[in-house]
């Protein structure tokens, strides 16, 4: 008869895993199995890693200090194209405050204002009104 005990995998193979695969789930699921030979589920390990929010919140600043970082490095790049997308991507996500964010503003035709209609709510029955009150949060 075989031995059907599974291996759990320590504090610090799990921690080092996570931290190796950049806090992705799935990443350190398949980083574990090639490592360990144990198979974990990204939800098994999102589980466990939730246990402790303050060490999987500082493995997720890592890696995106570490994109950041790439990304910066693409500010150098010899391809132009490349050059001129890292600053777009970085101005509309790092630059909004100095007014680099692109918004989309709606209005009525010929840019006026949007025009509100009234709503004919005479032909609804008292059950049907409770139900749209309700939906938009009103109570009786």
């Amino acid at each position: 008869m075989k031995n059907s005990k599974k291996r759990r995998l320590s504090n610090k193979e799990f921690w080092d895993a996570l931290i190796e695969s950049g806090g992705l789930f799935a990443r350190c699921s398949r980083l574990i199995k090639e490592k360990h030979g144990v198979e974990i589920t990204r939800q098994a390990i999102r589980q466990r890693a939730e246990k402790m929010p303050e060490r999987l919140f500082e493995i997720t600043e890592i890696s995106l200090d570490n994109a950041e970082e790439q990304l910066l490095q693409l500010f150098e790049s010899k391809n132009e194209r490349i050059r001129l997308k890292a600053v777009e991507f970085y101005l509309k996500n790092k630059g909004k405050a100095r007014g680099y964010a692109e918004r989309t503003e709606i209005t009525g035709a010929d840019g006026e204002p949007i025009q509100k209609q009234p709503i004919d709510l005479s032909h609804l029955t008292d059950e049907e009104l409770a139900v749209l009150g309700r939906a938009m949060g009103f109570d009786n």
